[in-house]
């Protein structure tokens, strides 16, 4: 029952990506009107990309695999991983609310706050990009990521979470979480 609510209540992917998209051009234009130094600015930027690594990591592992409803929505995807993916409204509207304002509040700086807001909103948009693409074949049936670099591996351990072991390989864009917190795949 909360699945097909949540399934009902959301966003299939592109349209998803409209949310974090919202406000990441909000943050954008905050950015422009505080006059932070370009250099301080991509700072942030970057810090805030590499912190959503270590939030969708443990998103992924503590609430998509953990909290109720959220894990029965997420069951859905696991069953049918070849669906577009859909991310529940009540799920991603509060996400993108929090990373648009907890980085102001925890940095009492509006403009240090939207930088990094900027890297967490488009670390988001680029892992949903990514966990879509990992999912998707293309016109002769191969799946994305197919031989080697970071595209195949990220496909791979995706792969291993997807269809061996659900309590390991949480990260979509990077393993180094994984690798560090013991949830890596075994060889």
């Amino acid at each position: 029952m909360a699945e097909a609510a949540g399934h009902r209540m959301a966003l299939a992917y592109p349209a998803s990506l409209v949310v974090s998209g919202a406000g990441l051009l909000f943050a954008g234009y905050v950015l422009t009107e505080t006059g932070l130094p370009p250099w301080l600015a991509l700072v942030f930027m970057v810090s805030g990309f590499v912190l959503w690594t270590l939030l969708e990591y443990l998103l992924h592992r503590f609430v998509l695999h953990g909290l109720w409803p959220f894990e029965a929505w997420h069951a859905l995807h696991h069953r049918l991983p070849d669906e577009p993916i859909r991310i529940p409204l009540v799920f991603s509207v509060p996400l993108m609310l929090t990373m648009l304002l907890a980085p102001t509040l925890l940095l009492r700086n509006v403009a240090l706050g939207a930088a990094l807001a900027i890297g967490l909103l488009a670390g988001e948009i680029v892992q949903e990009v990514v966990h879509e693409r990992l999912h998707r074949r293309d016109e002769h049936g191969h799946q994305a990521g197919e031989g080697r670099g970071w595209l195949a591996v990220r496909r791979r351990e995706h792969g291993f979470h997807h269809a061996q072991d659900a309590r390991r390989a949480f990260g979509t864009l990077s393993g180094f979480w994984d690798r560090l917190l013991g949830t890596a795949p075994r060889a």
